[in-house]
């Protein structure tokens, strides 16, 4: 049996800002572009339970699907050794496939959210200075969220994003990536974080990777839909993905949902798929400077 561990109570942050939720009904227009199956297990990683927003959700699913208690050993043994799965709301390989030839909107499976206004939050970034999201205002801001390792799809985001960061060209300078780390076990500040080290994303000035204690990045996780379960390891951290398109007025415009492809060594996606991703990141970026 898993040993399952609530998170600490919060203690409250003077610097921290309120964090408004999204409804039940802004949810639904999130996922609206997503079908009926894709929907339902879209909504079920993004609306964590109250007592407990990182627990082990797979693990409940493997119970759900009635996989014994043997696979669900194996599986977390094995997990020690190689990457986290990382959760997302993309059919495995052996589903449908996105298509090159698509359109962009439906390739990302973008689509605008219909949100006045972004939640708020304040958390610390690289440099261990506090960074509001509401200070953003003016610019356009492209919210990811990785584990503070990169043992997600950050190395394959990190690709689209620096290419997304060159298509660009002078938009670039309006424009803010702004990565939220989602591993409870790794929250500590660092000049150096291996996410944007392993990502490739380190140079770029325009890239912001925020931290801060459990009782300010929870909220966050919660307010965007990042659903973080953990295992029995500290290394067994897995979240689903979503990519927020942010408006310099503070509005929360568009939603993507990332992709990439798991293996023993890690997450992949072929050159074709990740360029197209680029072109996609810049194009709704680009639109929305002013």
């Amino acid at each position: 049996m898993l040993a399952w561990t609530n998170r600490p109570s919060p203690s409250p942050s003077a610097r921290e800002e309120p964090i408004t939720e999204l409804s039940d009904e802004q949810r639904a227009s999130a996922f609206r572009g997503l079908t009926d199956e894709e929907r339902r297990r879209a909504l079920a990683e993004g609306t964590p339970k109250a007592s407990s927003r990182y627990v082990s959700r797979f693990v409940i699913g493997l119970v759900l699907l009635g996989v014994t208690g043997l696979v669900a050993d194996y599986y977390f043994g094995q997990m020690g050794t190689t990457p986290a799965p990382t959760v997302t709301t993309t059919p495995p390989s052996t589903g449908p496939t996105h298509q090159l030839g698509s359109g962009i909107d439906a390739f990302m499976r973008l689509h605008p959210i219909g949100v006045q206004h972004a939640p708020g939050f304040t958390l610390t970034d690289q440099s261990g200075q506090p960074w509001s999201l509401g200070a953003r205002k003016g610019k356009v801001v492209v919210l990811a969220f990785f584990s503070a390792t990169c043992t997600d799809i950050c190395p394959v985001l990190g690709a689209e994003i620096r290419r997304a960061d060159q298509l660009l060209g002078t938009k670039a300078r309006s424009v803010v990536f702004a990565v939220v780390n989602t591993d409870p076990h790794r929250l500590t500040v660092s000049a150096e974080p291996p996410a944007l080290a392993r990502s490739g994303l380190a140079h770029l000035a325009n890239v912001r990777f925020l931290t801060g204690p459990l009782s300010a990045i929870d909220p966050v996780w919660s307010a965007y839909g990042i659903t973080v379960t953990t295992g029995k390891k500290a290394d067994q951290v897995s979240h689903n993905n979503l990519l927020y398109f942010v408006g310099p007025g503070g509005g929360l415009v568009d939603l993507a949902s990332p992709f990439a492809t798991a293996s023993p060594t890690g997450y992949t996606l072929s050159p074709a798929a990740t360029a197209r991703w680029a072109e996609g990141i810049a194009e709704t970026a680009g639109s929305l400077v002013p």
